[in-house]
């Protein structure tokens, strides 16, 4: 419920900053206008981190004190993607949008203080990660630059988490919420452009393969071209 309520705030800032900006008076060049829709895709990136550290306990004989098999630790590489996206343009200023991320970060398990003195090992698997996103950006058609050809803007949202293990045999499932700012640079005029945007911002999910107890924040980079019709 704390996810939903952020994305819901952020709704109604971006939208009343949007009804604030739309009465005044443009004087960049000919942006993105009520109607317009947007296609992109590009690329997009998230830094690793430990997943978690598991105790392999053994007891004996129904005793309730045990030993100690051995010490799993986790850790996911740092995971480069793809990354996709649909726009709609409420007015100038405001925009909603649906998008997909797709990545695939290796999950590593080092195992280690082995009971029986057996060497320390590191197993790996490739996992794949879907994030079903949907955000409403605001621009700050004011603060154009170049003529108006780049336009800064923020954006804020949430989305779903579903990620496969190796061979598809296990399915975990999560949820995400994101806050991320930067720019898009139009090329050309008139009602179809195309167009280069980046952003960077934070990321908070929760579940999925990360065995984190809560939300974990790491940073979002995004970057890639768009498609103005």
């Amino acid at each position: 419920m704390s996810a939903v309520r952020v994305v819901v705030v952020v709704f109604c800032v971006l939208a009343g900053a949007a009804a604030r900006v739309e009465g005044q008076v443009y004087s960049g060049g000919d942006a993105p206008d009520r109607g317009s829709i947007e296609v992109g895709g590009g690329g997009n990136w998230g830094p690793g981190f430990e997943t978690g550290r598991t105790i392999a306990e053994l007891t004996r004989g129904g005793q309730s004190d045990g030993f100690d098999l051995f010490t799993s630790e986790e850790d996911v590489s740092g995971f480069p993607g793809l990354h996709a996206w649909l726009g709609f343009y409420l007015s100038r200023a405001l925009s909603l949008e649906g998008g997909v991320r797709f990545s695939k970060p290796e999950l590593a398990y080092r195992l280690s203080g082995d009971a029986e003195s057996a060497p320390d090992e590191t197993a790996a698997e490739t996992l794949s990660s879907y994030v079903f996103e949907g955000s409403a950006l605001f621009h700050f058609t004011q603060a154009a630059f170049a003529g108006g050809r780049g336009i800064p803007f923020v954006s804020g949202g949430g989305g779903y988490i579903r990620e496969l293990h190796e061979s598809n045999q296990l399915v975990e499932t999560g949820n995400e919420i994101h806050v991320t700012g930067g720019f898009k640079y139009w090329f050309g005029s008139g009602d179809h452009r195309f167009g280069l945007r980046a952003e960077a911002g934070i990321s908070s999910r929760e579940q999925g393969f990360d065995k984190e107890e809560g939300r974990r924040t790491l940073p979002l980079v995004l970057f890639g071209a768009a498609f103005l019709f």
